[in-house]
């Protein structure tokens, strides 16, 4: 790998990894999937070319759980840190979870997504657009 952008590791540090490629744009997803495998009212992931993040540990502790159908939610089998989101219908790519950074992300959210499934008792949504889908839904609210 060229040079490393990005760091991080899981919660009991068992996994650790680097990412040798930008983030692409992120927003907060707020759809119910999401705020399980979170345990909070929203996720923040990027997506990122798979062959551009090397794991120096823990790839093995990996697990897998397909939490819909063709989506897998990849986390750490000693914490339970959800480590990425990994898809075959977009081969090449992981959505990973920019929590589990340990250097500066240099960016910011750009939209909160599945705004209409957002958590009853979260209303802060700041000067962001928000979008009932996926972002490339035409309107924000």
């Amino acid at each position: 790998m060229a040079d490393v952008l990005y760091r991080g590791s899981c919660m009991c540090g068992s996994v650790r990894f680097e990412i040798e490629a930008p983030l692409g744009p992120f927003g907060f997803c707020h759809c119910n999937t999401c705020r399980k495998a979170s345990g909070t009212a929203f996720t923040a992931n990027s997506s990122v070319p798979r062959d551009k993040v090397r794991f120096l540990n823990g790839e093995g502790t990996i697990r897998r759980y397909e939490s819909s159908p063709g989506t897998f939610r990849c986390f750490c089998s000693n914490c339970g840190s959800p480590v990425y989101k990994e898809s075959p219908s977009k081969p090449g790519v992981i959505r990973i979870r920019l929590g589990l950074l340990d250097t500066p992300v240099g960016d910011k959210p750009r939209a909160h997504t599945f705004w209409s499934e957002k958590a009853d008792w979260y209303e802060l949504k700041g000067d962001m657009p928000a979008y009932d889908t996926w972002i490339t839904e035409p309107k924000a609210k």
